[in-house]
Parts: C-alpha cells; structure tokens; sequence
C-alpha cells in the first residue's frame, strides 16, 4: 500500500542554541537523497528509521549540520540567457560529433 502524497511531507527543524539541524521525512524521494548522503558523508549526516509500516520504514529521521540549510532568495532555473542557451547548445552539438567521430 503506497501512501498519499500529501502525507509524504519533510520537516526541517532546529533551534539557535545548537549546530544541527534534524530532517524528518516520509517522501521516498527525499528517503533516497538522504540516505545517498548519509552513504557518502557519513561524518556528517545520520539517519535513523522514525517509523515503519508493514515492517518496512517509511519515514526517516536524518540530523545534519544546520549550516547545510540554505533558503535560496531567487530562483536559478531560468537565468539563463538566449545567447547562453544557444552557447551551450552549439557545444553540447560539439560534444556529442567530436564523440562520433572517434
């Protein structure tokens, strides 16, 4: 049984008196992501199974270094320019001849 959607939320929580910060989720992307981050920085990030359904976990608790929590002030996606898109084009187009070509 998959859960809804919206019951698949993440928490980030911390306080001013301490250096970590801890993430609660139950979305199995973000469960992906962070335990991706646990296996590569274990030094730095924790997690531990917050609760389980049917003997398998579907939400995590992960405690992380509250300077990694960055609210971003503009979105990046789009701040690319015409000139820049086409730039980028022409050496992806480059790219992809020069490995035909081999």
């Amino acid at each position: 049984m998959g859960f809804l959607k919206i019951e698949q939320e993440t928490q980030i929580s911390f306080n001013a008196a301490e250096d970590t910060a801890e993430l609660y989720t139950a979305d199995p992307v973000m469960i992906r992501k962070m335990n991706k981050l646990v296996e590569e920085n274990p030094e730095q990030f924790q997690g531990k199974v917050h609760s389980k359904y049917q003997g398998k976990p579907y939400a995590m608790l992960y405690t992380l270094p509250k300077r990694f929590v960055v609210i971003r002030t503009k979105d990046r996606r789009n701040t690319i320019t015409e000139e820049q898109r086409a730039r980028a084009r022409e050496l992806m187009k480059q790219y992809h001849e020069s490995k035909h070509t081999v």
